[in-house]
């Protein structure tokens, strides 16, 4: 078989002798009706490595693509067999909603920082709830409150300082409070 290509070579030796494994997963995953062109499209996608030599655990490197593939045609299904919903499980696929623990204090935090925004000076209030929240651009700005386009400037420069050193501060008295949370965070952080 002089006319086999080194590719083709690594291939018979190393990847088609699982063969078994790979219909096995992609039946578990999509179907034994849908397995076989799994595997096959796999195998194309291995075929077409661009460095068959630095792949370690041919096995391995098949059976996640055989995974990903499943993934694939699961994402693109209008409507998906009740038996395959078990599989879904087994896909790790993770929800990429927010948690009702992370809405709450995003909104807990959206709202201290909209209380330390009114905190400011009444310019500078307007200029940063203008700039940061309503998402209004400084030139925009300036000429709705007819000042300078550097007044603005420095107006949303001193209101994000003065909201920096006051959740600064802030974070500095819950640490004298609670020294126990202080060493929490140094721990979570290294």
């Amino acid at each position: 078989m002089s006319w086999l290509r080194d590719i083709d070579r690594w291939f018979i030796a190393e990847v088609l002798p699982h063969a078994a494994a790979y219909r096995a997963k992609a039946a578990y995953l999509c179907g034994r009706d849908n397995a076989e062109d799994l595997v096959q499209d796999a195998y194309a996608r291995v075929l077409k490595a661009p460095d068959h030599r630095a792949i370690v655990t041919p096995r391995g490197f098949v059976m996640t693509i055989v995974h990903n593939l499943a993934l694939e045609r699961l994402r693109r299904a209008n409507v998906v067999r009740i038996d395959l919903l078990a599989s879904l499980d087994m896909l790790e696929v993770a929800d990429p909603a927010p948690d009702a623990f992370a809405i709450a204090s995003g909104r807990s935090e959206l709202q201290s920082l909209l209380d330390l925004i009114d905190a400011l000076p009444p310019q500078c209030s307007r200029v940063l709830h203008m700039r940061k929240v309503q998402g209004i651009p400084p030139a925009q700005i300036a000429e709705t409150l007819s000042l300078s386009v550097s007044t603005v400037e420095k107006h949303i420069a001193k209101g994000l300082a003065l909201i920096t050193k006051a959740r600064r501060e802030s974070e500095a008295q819950v640490e004298e409070a609670c020294p126990a949370l202080s060493i929490s965070r140094n721990v979570m952080s290294t």
